[in-house]
Order: C-alpha cells, then structure tokens, then sequence
C-alpha cells in the first residue's frame, strides 16, 4: 500500500491556499505555526514555537506539482501522483534522518522528524540572523576581504564535516547561508531530497531545482553523476557573487559556449580583485571549472590550498625548455660547482692547489648533473652541500613550535547585534 493510497483526491474545482494557517497544531499539539516563511517546489517552510516557548522552523514536504491542500490535510491533484508522492515523503525523511545524525556549530540542526496531515515534517533549529542575500543588500560594503576568507574558512570546515558523513548539500548559495547573532555562518535548506525526487520520479523531474548561476552543469542534466566537487563548485558561485557583485553566468550557458567553441563567459578572479588572498581567488577559479575532474575534489583540499598545506595553483604551467638549452645549463652547473669546490679547498690548504678538471671528466660530470636535475635527484646535491653546523640560536629556533593562530572573528565585527561581545573571548586554531 503506497503512502496515500487511503487518501481521497481533492476536487480540482477547490480554490485551495498552499501554507498551513497561523495558529496550527502540529504533532500532538508540540508545535504551534506562527507564520509562513517562504516554500519551493518541494516544500513549505514555517516559523512554529514548540511546547517550551522556543522558536523552531517546521519544513513541510509539500512537492506542489502533485498535490494541493485541503483544510490542513495535504492531498493529491490526482491518483496517478501516488507513486510518485510516496517516493517524494520517503527521500525527505531519509534525509532528515541523515542531517539529524550531524552535529557542527555550522550545520542547522534537525530536533525531530514525524507524520501529519497526510505527509511528514521536519523541526530544525531556528537561527536568529539574516542570509547573505540580505546582507549584501542591505550592506554591500560589509563584508571585508578578512572576513570573506574567515567565512570561506568556516564554510569549508562544515562542507568537509557533511561530506565525511556521505551527504552532499545540493543547494549551496548566498540565501541558503545565515549568520547568526555572533556572525556564525550556518548552513541551512540541504537539497539531496529533491535532487534525489526528480531523478526518482517523471513528474518530479520536471520542477526546477536548480539555481541559475549556482548549480554546475551536471545539475541540469538528468542522470548525470554528482560529487563533493558539484558542492565546491556552488560553494565557489557564491564566493563570486559576495566579491564581485553577482554570480557567474549559468553553468549550461557555459557550456554551451564552450561546446560552440567560443570563449567562456566566465572572468576568472585572480588577478582583478588584488585585495583578496590571491590563493583564495584560484581556489575559487579552480572549482569553478565547467568539468568536475578539473576541480579541487574535496574541501580539505581546498583549505589546504588556503594554508599554504598544497603547491600553489598560482604557479605558471612549465614551459618546454629546448634541449640544447638543458645541455647548457647542465654545463654550466657543473662548471660554477667544480669552481666553487675548487674555491672552498683554496680556502681550507691555499698550499695544495688542486689541478684544474680534466675537460673529458667535465664534460661527463656534466652530463651526470644534467641527468640529476631531470630526475631531481636530491643526493647529488646533498653531497655537495655545506655542512656548516647551525648556531644555538638557529637551531632553537627550528625546534619551536609555530605560534597557535588566533581567529579574530572578523564575522562578527560586521553585525551591530549583542551576541557580538561573547564571540571575542573565544579562541581557537584555524
């Protein structure tokens, strides 16, 4: 028996509002709707107090393209929906039990998953605060290039959280993020139910759920493989739309201008915006990549790149280098060394002069360095190093341990609220 199946079609004549009305009980009288926050094509969001006064978000699974409601009761726009709807409340509650199972300060958190009115709910945590859609509106100067890399630091610190526990958020974008009362960055409104609706369902599939300018391209095509990097890349969308304004052109129209074999509309941000941490820009670029093979992989990976952990994507590519140059240079290495070993006994016995190379031992030295840097071979310059031994001074430096970084809370300094004041006695490690 399917999950409606008992449930009586609503009569299509009906003119029938979509939210529930203020003043709603809901699971056994627990929650209490205050107000409609805002819906999609797959659920309705509301504002609720639970039986303690607390304010929570209660998120309805409501796929409009297949049901209506009647009273509070959700219902079918027709019995042959049934399937699908079945498959719509099944994807819902699996992801809500998998996003109850985390537990990070930058992760809404799930209080309960349950039944009602024919289809399910979720109750999250409500975060006080506004998302960075509003904030750019309201204050378009705001975020500074510190706090930019704090909040890149911190979202990928979550992403990387998620992604360990095999979940992917889907839906990554400026008004999917909040900032609490202490400028904490929280990541809300996970999309794995529908990604996972609309390649289940027919009729699913045809309600949009992507985000024009946040989505990379293997969102707009059915059945097409997703991964952590699909994340990276929506994660990079936004990182552009906070420093340059606005997001990057659709990643379809991308394609298709790259298949057409005309250049990519997309402006890369190194090298225009010099304020910004330069390997923050090339992350950013990077992950932006219209292909996923040719993105960072993980989120790891990514604050490696910011903490100096991976080689710099700055490096220019190699440039082939003739190899009739390569023999020159090899030569001349091996000439400076012989000279400055020649140099250094001087120093030590200026009596015992040692005789000059013979030409043919230079010339097969030199090919034996030129080998050496083609297989950058450590030893042979080992053995040609000084062994000067380090001062006291030295080596006690060396042997220190870095100075733990002090995280500043950039984040927070942006906000006017009074949360602000409990953030500055905190410290912790980047």
């Amino acid at each position: 028996m399917t999950y409606q199946s008992q449930i009586p079609v609503s009569e299509p004549a009906e003119t029938l509002g979509d939210g529930l009305p203020p003043g709603t009980t809901l699971c056994n009288g627990q929650y209490t709707v205050e107000t409609y926050l805002n819906s999609g094509g797959f659920g309705i969001t509301y504002l609720a107090r639970d039986s303690l006064g607390r304010r929570v978000v209660i998120k309805e699974c409501f796929p409009n393209a297949i049901c209506c409601r009647r009273g509070e009761d959700v219902r079918l726009r027709s019995r042959s929906y049934d399937m699908d709807f079945t498959r719509a409340v099944e994807l819902f509650q699996k992801e809500a039990r998998a996003l109850a199972q985390l537990q990070h300060p930058n992760i809404v958190g799930v209080h309960q998953i349950f039944e009602a009115n024919g289809t399910a709910y979720m109750a999250l945590d409500f975060v006080e605060g506004t998302d960075l859609f509003d904030l750019l509106d309201q204050h378009p100067d705001a975020l500074t290039p510190e706090a930019v890399r704090e909040l890149a630091v911190l979202l990928l610190q979550a992403l990387s959280y998620v992604h360990r526990n095999g979940i992917l958020h889907r839906d990554i974008s400026p008004d999917n993020i909040l900032l609490d009362t202490m400028g904490t960055p929280v990541l809300i409104d996970f999309g794995a139910a529908r990604q996972s609706a609309t390649q289940a369902s027919r009729v699913l599939s045809r309600v949009h759920t992507v985000k024009d300018g946040y989505s990379p391209q293997e969102f707009y095509i059915t059945g097409s493989a997703q991964s952590r990097s699909s994340d990276l890349y929506a994660l990079a969308a936004t990182f552009v739309h906070l420093i340059e304004g606005s997001p990057p052109p659709n990643s379809s129209l991308r394609l298709a201008a790259v298949a057409e074999q005309r250049p990519d509309p997309f402006r890369p941000l190194s090298g225009r915006f010099p304020q910004h941490d330069p390997r923050l820009l090339a992350a950013i670029d990077r992950c932006l990549n219209l292909f996923s093979k040719d993105r960072l992989q993980s989120a790891d990976e990514w604050l490696d790149v910011l903490a100096g952990r991976r080689p710099s994507l700055l490096a220019p590519d190699p440039v082939p280098v003739d190899p009739e140059i390569e023999t020159k240079i090899a030569e001349m290495v091996a000439i400076n060394r012989a000279a400055i070993a020649e140099d250094d006994v001087e120093r030590v016995a200026p009596v015992k002069r040692a005789p000059r190379p013979d030409p043919e031992e230079a010339k097969r030295a030199a090919e034996r360095e030129y080998w050496a840097i083609l297989n950058e071979d450590p030893a042979d310059w080992v053995r040609d190093a000084a062994t000067e031994q380090p001062t006291e001074e030295t080596a006690s430096e060396e042997q220190a341990p870095p100075p733990p970084r002090r995280r500043r809370f950039l984040l927070s300094a942006l906000l006017p609220w009074s949360g602000r004041g409990q953030r500055r006695a905190l410290e912790t490690n980047l």
